[in-house]
C-alpha cells in the first residue's frame, strides 16, 4: 500500500475516512514519518467489566502491601534485571 503525502491527505478527507470506515488502513507520509488512520469503535475506548475487576484486584493487592515500588531508576533497573 502505498503512502499518502500530507497533502494528499488534505485533499481527500473524505474518501480517506471512508476508506478507514471499511476497515483499510490509510497510511500518510510526513518527512521521514508513516502515520496510519484507522477507525476504532467505541469498544476500543471503554473498560470491560473483566479488565475493570482485574485493575480493582491489583489496585487492592498494592493497598495489601503486595506490590514492588521502586522509586529511582536503579530500583527499576534492579527489579527488572531480577525477572
Amino acid at each position: 500500500m502505498e503512502a499518502l503525502s500530507v497533502r494528499d491527505y488534505r485533499n481527500n478527507l473524505a474518501a480517506s475516512f471512508a476508506r478507514a470506515d471499511q476497515g483499510e488502513r490509510v497510511l500518510i507520509r510526513r518527512k521521514n514519518n508513516i502515520y496510519a488512520l484507522v477507525s476504532i469503535g467505541k469498544e476500543d475506548l471503554m473498560l470491560t467489566p473483566e479488565l475493570e475487576k482485574r485493575i480493582e484486584e491489583a489496585r487492592n493487592e498494592c493497598r495489601n502491601g503486595n506490590c514492588v515500588k521502586c522509586s529511582t531508576k536503579e530500583e527499576l533497573r534492579s527489579f527488572l534485571d531480577s525477572l
